[in-house]
């Protein structure tokens, strides 16, 4: 073994436990609607994260938006597409039960646009990175929420996006939910 490698390894290993020892243990999932206002389609959001702290999230998005029709240059087009997105939130408390967050995180689009005239088909597939907020309610382990994304790519998009999620816990450290 390289002596890097085991110096590596050294570094790492306590990383992951202490890591391991501040988590909160929980892991939410969470299933909306979403909006993109460019070609105001609308779509569907799965998405699960988990809590490393008390304040800090991270998880992965799926969005699905819907085909829908539109005239572009005198043809009418079908446009649907794909969203892979991986985001992290910073929870900040608001009022009982109530969280602001930010969000930053990247996300890979793959849009498809469908020519039905001539049954051309375009595929394009590009990076971004999102910004935006978002607001929680605690409802038990139901969490309501909105959000606001904007991502900066190659083509610009704005999100928005309503949904609920449910919280799951394990651990010795379960945390009462009773929204306060």
């Amino acid at each position: 073994m390289k002596p890097t490698h085991l110096f590596k390894g050294i570094i790492l290993i306590p990383l992951f436990f202490t890591i391991h020892l501040t988590a909160q243990h929980k892991l939410s999932f969470d299933i909306g609607a979403i909006r993109q206002k460019n070609y105001h389609n609308g779509g569907m959001n799965l998405s699960s994260f988990y809590h490393f702290s008390e304040r800090v999230t991270g998880g992965l998005e799926l969005n699905r938006l819907f085909p829908v029709h539109r005239t572009i240059e005198e043809e009418v087009v079908e446009l649907s597409g794909w969203d892979v997105e991986m985001n992290m939130h910073y929870l900040v408390p608001v009022y009982k039960g109530l969280k602001f967050y930010p969000i930053t995180g990247i996300s890979h689009t793959f849009e498809k646009e469908l020519n039905e005239a001539t049954h051309y088909e375009q595929h394009e597939d590009f990076w971004s990175v999102n910004t935006g907020a978002g607001m929680y309610f605690e409802l038990g382990h139901f969490l309501p929420h909105a959000e606001y994304v904007f991502s900066w790519g190659r083509v610009n998009q704005q999100f928005f996006l309503l949904g609920v999620g449910y919280e799951i816990e394990w651990g010795h450290n379960k945390t009462k939910h009773s929204g306060k």
